[in-house]
């Protein structure tokens, strides 16, 4: 703190120290003048604006008014006032160089005092004392506040570890150890950073930006160079030069005309496809990267936001940037060609106008501050609506049944209203910003034209150099307003990218990075599994689960619901990795096999088979690159599939429809069945395989898995004991442990055993359904 405060009162001495040092300057000689110093600082004689500089030390004395009570309120630990007062030191800073600009050309209507070396003393260290001002403020006072709460957070933990024994101390680690695992936390890029990340984007396009930014180039000098002929066309008018001058330039203002059209067009069509190779990139590398994330990841995440970001954000994202690129590179060119003619034109004039262009940068940069808010807002509320129309449209069935489709329409429209208010708050935002710029615009306009006329009237400006520059002012406020649309519009485009680059960038828990190839045989092991789902890490699934499934075995997990069976499965399939325990095949963890070659050893029929909007043969094919024609027609046979498929008019070119709504239960049951046999797996999981089939084609499809199971490992998960009392081994799975192992005759020979419990409530159930 001590270091802090010695830092402070330094720059107060130094700034000081030339403000007021400067006085002594306001000479023709390159001498130091006491007497001038003590002349203006007690205007012995008066007090004249045009040639006084004692403004300068009054808002030196400010400076140090601001300073000392920062100080002050860190010495007393009320940090947060000087963090969150930061803007208005911003805005005297903006101040002070509006101000000083004022000054100057006050001075500058005396010639004489243009030749003082004090004047551009002071005018350079007031501008350049502003920014160190506003630099201390934000690097050393503001920031030594994060530094002392950092501070003090180390000496609280320290102090704890010193008491760990006391019981305070044991009761907060039993809480730290009882709390949730939490994720680590992203780095929250600034808004800076998110254009840096945008504008890569467009970097990697540079074979079409490139030839695009020359034909910009080219575009905007004729633009800059054609106030300037049109500022003369006008003066040849008022002062009746003839019209040899008039066609002369006339003639120049068609060729800058032509040039522009051209080379605008050129331009134009450089970046629009240079947007279309951005918008593609951007979603291939998102949807490479949900692609790539593991299960639990989409257990958490809705599947409308997922495609709302994927379409709605996307887009915005893509041409919100190119577009405004190429916007804001068009108008800034013009900008510095405008700015470098205005000054050529009238230095004078030129500052007039600069004097308010840091007040409209300031106000631009936090209302655009304020918009990304907004926007993110915005994108998120879209987002969520979204997810309830992919929820509702993709489920309009049991909608229909339950009658729900107002009740739906309702809450849908809530989710729009939530996107209205925001939209309003923006609408609104954009009006006071509006307000604000044209009053500023006005105001400049007014002190131009007022200006520029007494330049006029003293000789110091021409009337033709007054009317170009002008011209070259509205061209300026044109240029100006583009540039903070651009701004606005670039806001709302961080507020959208945020999402989409957090999913693009996210690393998946889970590495699909094996590269072993084993001679599979389906030996599978469970040593000593704990398992919870990511999405309810204090749930335990599993818990110290061993077990062994044999090579060639028929293995079925039975036990009540939600005791681990489809956990045991999930596990199988690599969706999830256990928090302790190893899952292996044939002696090699499962994260350790190529992800390609495992999934191709071992073939999943879920319980809710999903099909995609295709035909029967690309969803019996489904990944399947290397089988063939026969391959498929022989699984579909082993699935007795082809007998209901051959009755379709198309034949296996039927179309299954948009998750095989196409097909009854039984039939999509049978095709998932299919799908996984295509592959001539070493291990076979049946997660209710045959749960939506008729007595008929259970009784086939139950045969052709009996046929299967003796060349390959085979683990059912069922609750029929016609489906499960032929395995070669059962095993019963309670509350996420193995309780009981065997046939089906050695474990009905326990009747305390919960597998006896549940076939005789099953046989139970199914003699009072036959008396009924």
């Amino acid at each position: 703190m001590r270091f802090y405060a010695l830092l402070v009162f330094l720059y107060i001495a130094v700034d000081g120290l030339l403000t007021i040092g400067a006085f002594g300057y306001y000479q023709a000689k390159l001498e130091f003048d006491f007497d001038l110093v003590y002349n203006f600082v007690f205007c012995i004689d008066g007090y004249e604006f045009l040639r006084n500089p004692l403004d300068f030390a009054i808002l030196f004395l400010i400076r140090v008014f601001f300073l000392t009570i920062a100080v002050t309120l860190v010495a007393i630990h009320k940090d947060e006032f000087v963090r969150d007062s930061f803007k208005v030191i911003l805005g005297y800073a903006v101040f002070t160089y509006s101000y000083s600009l004022i000054k100057f050309l006050a001075f500058s209507e005396n010639l004489e005092t243009l030749k003082f070396a004090g004047v551009y003393m002071s005018l350079i260290w007031s501008i350049g004392s502003s920014v160190i001002f506003a630099v201390l403020w934000y690097f050393v006072l503001a920031a030594n506040t994060l530094d002392y709460q950092q501070l003090l957070t180390v000496e609280v933990e320290r102090t704890a570890s010193q008491n760990s024994d006391s019981p305070r101390t044991v009761e907060t680690n039993l809480e730290a150890e009882n709390a949730e695992p939490t994720t680590p936390k992203q780095k929250i890029l600034t808004t800076f950073q998110h254009i840096v990340r945008l504008l890569r984007y467009c970097s990697q396009q540079w074979r079409w930006f490139l030839p695009g930014f020359v034909f910009l180039i080219i575009y905007s000098t004729a633009r800059v160079l054609m106030p300037n002929f049109m500022g003369v066309v006008i003066a040849d008018i008022v002062g009746v030069k003839g019209i040899g001058a008039l066609t002369r330039a006339v003639l120049i203002m068609s060729g800058l005309t032509m040039i522009s059209t051209i080379f605008g067009g050129l331009r134009s069509g450089c970046f629009d496809y240079a947007t279309a190779l951005v918008s593609r990139q951007v979603r291939l590398e998102l949807f490479n990267s949900l692609v790539q994330q593991e299960i639990g990841f989409f257990d958490q995440t809705k599947t409308g936001d997922l495609v709302s970001r994927l379409t709605a954000d996307c887009a915005t994202v893509s041409s919100t940037i190119s577009n405004n690129l190429n916007t804001f590179l068009r108008n800034g060119v013009m900008l510095i060609g405008g700015v470098i003619f205005m000054f050529i034109l009238s230095w004078r004039l030129a500052m007039v106008t600069f004097i308010a262009v840091p007040f409209i940068g300031l106000i631009t940069k936090l209302y655009g501050a304020y918009y990304d808010r907004l926007s993110e807002r915005m994108q998120n509320t879209i987002a969520r609506a979204n997810e309830v129309a992919e929820e509702v449209l993709s489920t309009m069935r049991t909608i229909r049944s339950f009658a729900c489709e107002k009740r739906e329409a309702t809450r849908f429209n809530g989710l729009v209203n939530k996107t209205l208010d925001v939209s309003k708050k923006k609408a609104v935002a954009f009006m006071g910003y509006t307000w604000i710029k044209e009053f500023f615009d006005s105001v400049l306009l007014v002190g131009v034209l007022f200006y520029g006329g007494h330049l006029v009237m003293t000789g110091k400006m021409t009337v033709d150099e007054l009317i170009r520059f002008l011209l070259y002012q509205m061209q300026m406020g044109e240029n100006l307003y583009w540039l903070s649309y651009c701004v606005t519009n670039l806001m709302e485009c961080v507020g959208a990218s945020r999402k989409v680059f957090e999913y693009i960038h996210r690393k998946p828990t889970i590495q699909y990075e094996g590269k072993h190839r084993p001679e599979v045989n389906g030996c599978i092991e469970f040593n000593n599994v704990d398992f919870s789902y990511p999405s309810r890490p204090n749930n335990p699934v599993l818990k110290g689960l061993n077990l062994r499934i044999s090579p060639g075995e028929t293995v079925a997990l039975v036990g009540p619901s939600g005791g681990g069976k489809t956990s045991v499965v999930s596990l199988i399939e690599h969706f999830y990795e256990p928090q302790r325990g190893q899952i292996m095949l044939d002696g090699i963890p499962v994260k350790d096999i190529a992800h390609v070659f495992y999934h191709q050893k071992i073939a999943l029929v879920a319980q809710e088979p999903i099909l995609y909007d295709g035909s029967v043969r690309y969803n019996i094919l489904y990944g399947c690159d290397w089988a063939t024609e026969d391959d498929m027609l022989e699984a579909a046979k082993t699935a007795n599939v082809h007998d209901f498929v051959m009755e379709f008019e198309k034949g296996y070119d039927t179309n299954c429809g948009e998750k095989g709504v196409q097909m009854s239960g039984g039939q999509k049951q049978r095709i998932s069945i299919a799908r996984a046999l295509v592959r001539n797996p070493a291990v076979l999981i049946l997660d209710e395989a045959t749960s939506a089939l008729d007595a008929e084609s259970e009784a086939i499809v139950q045969d052709a898995i009996n046929r299967c199971a003796k060349e390959r490992t085979v683990i059912i998960i069922a609750h029929r004991l016609s489906t499960i009392e032929k395995a070669d081994r059962i095993a019963v799975i309670y509350k996420g442990s193995l309780i009981q192992t065997g046939s089906h005759s050695e474990l009905m020979r326990d009747p305390e055993g919960l597998y006896y419990s549940l076939v005789h409530r099953q046989i139970l159930s199914s003699k009072v359904g036959e008396a009924e």
